[in-house]
This record gives structure tokens, C-alpha cells and sequence, in this order.
């Protein structure tokens, strides 16, 4: 049977002393040979020692327990998506996961509404999923606002008061073409959507923009649940925001009437819920002012985190 680094160190520093008494003929206190056991069992426990497996071996599903604002970081972190997206052109911003356009953490100085956006995909490397029954669940969603004035964060987008709508749109947006999606509302309040086929993806929001005074916002965070009814299911969600001028204005090519306030990774749906999250702001700025759902630094959660399988197919960003 092989032996662990620490099992070879130990018997090292216990052979040795022995060694050097029989064949020196030195007498050695008792003391110092169990000095040096302690010394090398204080040196196998240290932290960041010797590895005791390969990585290779490691599982690809790592569990870490961590308070809400973390996983927020992680997941708007560039570099730390699950997996990646079928169908997104390799040049987009947002390919890899994690994206924020320079100068979009706040609105326009006149935009007037913001919306929450969702999108799933199917996983790339994965084989294509077609039972008709397999559905996406989500709940809880909710878009937050920071106020300059006040420094509170208010809540202007709700699950719980408002439906959710969507559709499935072609996977690159391209002249914003779209077929209908399935939503049914589930007891409790969640929705369950159909998934996407190949050249798709699930795009929904909440019906009613969130809306705050011209000028009053410097940043926005949302935050949602969703989940697979089929382990089978092979998908990666993310979530965003754009700022929009109105609650009435129209879709626009170029996007001069809802310029992205970003999106945050892809996350790897399963069958147990995942929280996904976004913010506009600075890492620094979140963690100084969290929002409410982050806001309790006490409250840790443990969470499953699926490191991607594949290498990212998308471009690095120029």
C-alpha cells in the first residue's frame, strides 16, 4: 500500500535518531526523538501542506460555505462561470460569463425604469435534451436600486407581485427574433418555463419595469432562483439588468433605449435550487453597502459549485 507524504516524513524523523544510536553507538535522550515526532506531525497538520490527492481526482462538484455577498462576488467575477453557452457568438461581450460596460453601473441621467433580464442555455459539450417533460423552475425574483440621496436600496421589481414573461429568442439575438415559450405558474407562486432548443435560449423578465426618479440610482442588483425538474438536464443561466428610459419605450436597434447594465456567470442548473445574482457596482462598493439579501454578513449557506468541464469557446475580451 503506498504511503502519504506525512506517513513517509513521520517515519523518517522516528528512524532516524534510532538509526544513528545503533550504528554510532550515541545515546540519544528519549526526549529528542519524541521532539522530532511532534515536530513533523505539527509540520503534516500545517495548512496548504502536502497535498493528499491528486487534483485530477478532485470531483468537478465542489461544496463551499459561504455568506451570500461571497457567492455574489464569485458570480460576478470574470473567470469563475460553470459552463458556457450554446449558440453565443464567441465575439459577444458576455460569452464567457461575467460582463459590466464601462459607464453603465448607473442609468442615464434621464432614464426613468430598469428591468431584471434572465437567460438560460443549453450547456455547451453537452448532449441535446429532448423529453418533452423536462421544465425550468424559477422564483424569487427580485431587482433592487440604489438611491443616491438616501443610500437606501429599494425594491421596485417582484415575483410575488408581478408576472413573469419571455420567450424563447433566437441564441444571438439577431433582429431580436423570437417563438413563443411556455410559463406555467406553479403553487407557491414559482414559474416553470420550457427549455430551449439548439439555436435558442429562455429569455424572461418581469412585465413591469422597476422604475425611480430621473437621476436618483447609482446602481442596481438582482437576484432569482431556479432549478431543473430532470437531472438529465444539461443547462447554464445568468442574470443581468438594463436600464431602460421608460416603462413604455420600445426595443431599439443599438440598444439606445436599454443600454446593459451587465451580466453576471453562467451557473450550472440542477435539480436543488440555485441563487443567481448580479450588481452593477464595484465589488469594493457591494461589499461596503450590500443589498438586502446580502446584507447579513452571519447568515452562511452552503453551496454547490460545479467548476466548468470545458474550456471556454469564447474570445478573450479585446
Amino acid at each position: 500500500m503506498p504511503f502519504s507524504s506525512c506517513e513517509l516524513i513521520l517515519g523518517f524523523f522516528v528512524f532516524l535518531p534510532l538509526a544513528f544510536r545503533e550504528v554510532f553507538g550515541l545515546r540519544l535522550l528519549a526526549s529528542k526523538p519524541a521532539l522530532l515526532f511532534l515536530l513533523a506531525l505539527a509540520f503534516c497538520a500545517v495548512p496548504g501542506g502536502p497535498a493528499r490527492a491528486n487534483p485530477s481526482e478532485a470531483s468537478s462538484d465542489e461544496e463551499t460555505t459561504a455568506t451570500p455577498v461571497l457567492d455574489a462576488i464569485k458570480q460576478n467575477t470574470p473567470g469563475q462561470s460553470e459552463g458556457y453557452a450554446v449558440g453565443v457568438p464567441r465575439s459577444y461581450a458576455w460569452c464567457s460569463g461575467s460582463y459590466k460596460p464601462p459607464g453603465n453601473s448607473a442609468p442615464p441621467s434621464d432614464f426613468t425604469a430598469v428591468t431584471g433580464c434572465h437567460q438560460v442555455y443549453p450547456k455547451a459539450g453537452a448532449p441535446t435534451y429532448s423529453n418533452p417533460d423536462g421544465t425550468i423552475i424559477v422564483a424569487n425574483v427580485k431587482t433592487y436600486v440604489h438611491l443616491t440621496d438616501t443610500g437606501n436600496w429599494i425594491l421596485v421589481q417582484d415575483q410575488a407581485t408581478d408576472e413573469i414573461v419571455g420567450a424563447h429568442f433566437v441564441a444571438d439575438f439577431s433582429q431580436n427574433a423570437s417563438i413563443p415559450m411556455e410559463l406555467n405558474v406553479q403553487p407557491g407562486g414559482s414559474v416553470a418555463i420550457g427549455f430551449p432548443q439548439p439555436g435558442y435560449n429562455d429569455h424572461f423578465w418581469i412585465s413591469k419595469r422597476g422604475t425611480y426618479p430621473a437621476g436618483s440610482v447609482d446602481g442596481v442588483y438582482v437576484q432569482m432562483e431556479m432549478r431543473t425538474n430532470d437531472p438529465d438536464m444539461k443547462f447554464v443561466a445568468n442574470v443581468g439588468a438594463d436600464w431602460w428610459r421608460d416603462t413604455t419605450a420600445n426595443y431599439v436597434e443599438g440598444f439606445a433605449n436599454n443600454p446593459g447594465a451587465g451580466m453576471s456567470n453562467w451557473v450550472e442548473l440542477s435539480t436543488q435550487w440555485s441563487t443567481l445574482r448580479f450588481y452593477s457596482w464595484s465589488t469594493d462598493q457591494l461589499q461596503a453597502d450590500p443589498p438586502p439579501p446580502l446584507a447579513d454578513s452571519r447568515l452562511e449557506t452552503t453551496i454547490t459549485r460545479r467548476r466548468a468541464d470545458t474550456s471556454s469557446p469564447c474570445l478573450p475580451p479585446s
